[in-house]
């Protein structure tokens, strides 16, 4: 074999390889209750990139963005409940609900889902979204031992007439989708995480 066959096979060797390795790093959990693949597919820092949120920084927060593809394996199922969603932080042990949550399609158009809350917000909420105080807050349901819940309310209005939630989202029927999902960090020292889909591990990753 010449040295450029020996080149050309090492190539393909080495691409080969890369493959190989990506495919076993892609992270699938399927739901089988729900009916749904989850993909992770990265943690980003929120950026210009990304739909305008409702969540202002707050001293001493940081917002980081984590990206998952959803696949629906049955469309009769029903609607998709975001509200499993939490991460739960490695050093200090902390959980997190998400703070605000988006369905990207194939053209990056964005869509949130709505918002649920118990009272109807004031007038000078930034609020603009519809209500059912009856929808079940399925967050409650999940809790992982010897872990601290962490609960942020969000003001919608102004410093001189608040309007403080703590958000939860009306579930709703979608087709394979990209979500987008916002978590408020506590810390700077907070590194890694664990993403959850109830009682389902999703993926440890770095936080940035």
């Amino acid at each position: 074999m010449s040295k450029l066959e020996t080149y050309k096979s090492l190539i393909i060797i080495g691409i080969f390889t890369v493959l190989l390795s990506f495919e076993s790093y892609a992270q699938k959990t399927t739901i089988e209750q729900d009916s749904v693949e989850i993909e992770f597919v990265k943690n980003d820092k929120l950026k210009g990139k990304y739909p305008k949120t409702y969540i202002d920084i707050l001293n001493g927060f940081r917002i980081t963005v984590l990206e998952v593809d959803i696949k629906n394996l049955d469309l009769k199922k029903g609607e998709f409940d975001p509200n499993k969603f939490y991460l739960v932080s490695e050093k200090p042990k902390l959980q997190y609900r998400p703070l605000d949550i988006f369905i990207a399609d194939d053209k990056n158009n964005y869509s949130r889902f709505e918002l649920v809350t118990n009272t109807k917000p004031k007038e000078t909420s930034k609020m603009q979204e519809t209500y059912d105080p009856n929808i079940k807050d399925t967050y409650l349901d999940y809790k992982i031992d010897g872990v601290s819940g962490i609960k942020i309310p969000i003001n919608l209005g102004s410093p001189e007439f608040p309007d403080k939630h703590v958000f939860h989202f009306k579930p709703k029927v979608i087709n394979d989708s990209r979500i987008l999902i916002y978590f408020y960090l506590t810390s700077d020292f907070i590194k890694s995480g664990t993403l959850y889909y109830g009682n389902d591990k999703i993926t440890e990753t770095k936080l940035k």
